[in-house]
């Protein structure tokens, strides 16, 4: 069995939240306070990921679908991980659709989208039929370069005439009520996202340290996360912000160092391209897993080539632009990330009672 170590867990866990957050305003309704909203949206989302993680200890070398049939029964796991694998679908359309699309229109204007797409996918497909391993490998490659190219763009815009602190003043104008209407959506995008990995902790070679080390990775990725919208608030402002189509992008255009360091959107493209396959890879992972083990298959090869080459028609079928996108991912989106994180928390309880159930049994026996 495939295995990969709790420092490949770490680079995929940090690449997949940092994935799109760093290209949008998270929690931008808050105005200027929206870097508070992240704040707040860590601590609960940390409750949620808790629970995630509670998960593989009761069953630490079992797959989420064993787990699943060995709590509810196979009558039950079955419809249950047929909804997991259509809404890790459904994630991976959306993200796979919303990359090509800002590819199109920072890098590739030219190039027919279908074709941006087909070569996006291709990549995934060969990537993911080496196996969870080598994803691992190749996120534990690249994250350091992601990084350095994220922290390349905080110094310089620090360093930029247009970065103005005073954007972020004052903290709480408006009152706490505005951050607070933000928190529900942010809970659930990034962090609510985390409920994919339920079906790659089996394959951690150290089940011990698996809380552990998310914990780490998603806070290292909330600091990265935080920073980034303090970078675009104080470059372009709250209104500029809320209302660009790609922040992240125009805070890089907007830099001019003594008429050296210029035109950086490069860095933005790189950020977006990383970003979007790995979140569009461990989506789509997960859909594949689930196929496969509803089908008491334990090799996903054959789902990964069939719906990956399907792939690229399913978006564009699906979404008829990028505002198309957007508006399904928000109207419909948050809700179904909330549905399937609070569907764990249910397999925990049940998961508990019944090991409760069992042991009173066994001390019952033993008497």
């Amino acid at each position: 069995m495939e295995r990969i170590t709790t420092i490949q867990l770490f680079t995929l866990i940090m690449i997949f939240e940092i994935g799109s957050t760093t290209l949008f305003a998270q929690g931008i309704g808050a105005d200027r306070d929206a870097w508070i909203v992240i704040l707040i949206s860590y601590v609960i989302g940390l409750g949620l990921i808790w629970v995630f993680t509670q998960i593989p200890k009761y069953y630490p070398n079992k797959n989420f679908s064993e787990i699943l049939t060995t709590t509810l029964g196979a009558k039950i796991a079955k419809p249950l991980l047929l909804l997991f694998g259509l809404y890790f679908l459904s994630q991976a359309l959306h993200n796979f659709y919303e990359f090509g699309m800002l590819i199109n229109m920072t890098a590739l204007s030219k190039t027919p989208l279908l074709v941006i797409l087909y070569l996006f996918i291709i990549v995934i497909i060969y990537i993911l039929s080496l196996g969870v391993e080598v994803l691992a490998r190749t996120a534990e490659i690249l994250l350091p370069y992601l990084l350095l190219f994220l922290i390349i763009t905080f110094i310089v815009n620090f360093f930029s005439e247009t970065f103005e602190l005073d954007n972020l003043l004052p903290v709480l104008g408006n009152g706490l009520k505005p951050v607070l209407a933000e928190v529900y959506d942010v809970v659930a995008f990034p962090f609510g996202e985390m409920v994919v990995f339920l079906m790659f902790w089996h394959y951690v070679n150290k089940p011990a340290l698996i809380r552990k080390t998310t914990f780490l990775a998603v806070s290292l990725a909330t600091i990265l996360i935080m920073m980034n919208l303090i970078v675009m608030l104080a470059v372009l402002g709250p209104e500029l912000t809320a209302n660009t189509e790609i922040p992240l992008l125009e805070t890089l255009l907007s830099i001019n160092i003594a008429n050296i360091i210029t035109n950086l959107d490069s860095v933005a493209v790189f950020i977006m391209f990383f970003g979007g396959f790995f979140k569009t890879a461990i989506h789509f992972m997960g859909f594949c897993l689930a196929i496969t083990w509803l089908f008491n298959g334990n090799k996903p090869e054959w789902c990964i080539t069939i719906f990956g080459l399907l792939f690229p028609l399913m978006a564009i079928y699906r979404f008829s632009g990028i505002d198309d996108q957007r508006w399904k991912g928000s109207e419909g989106g948050i809700y179904s990330i909330l549905l399937f994180s609070a569907l764990p928390i249910l397999l925990l309880i049940i998961i508990f009672l019944k090991k409760k159930n069992a042991s009173k049994k066994e001390d019952t026996h033993v008497s």
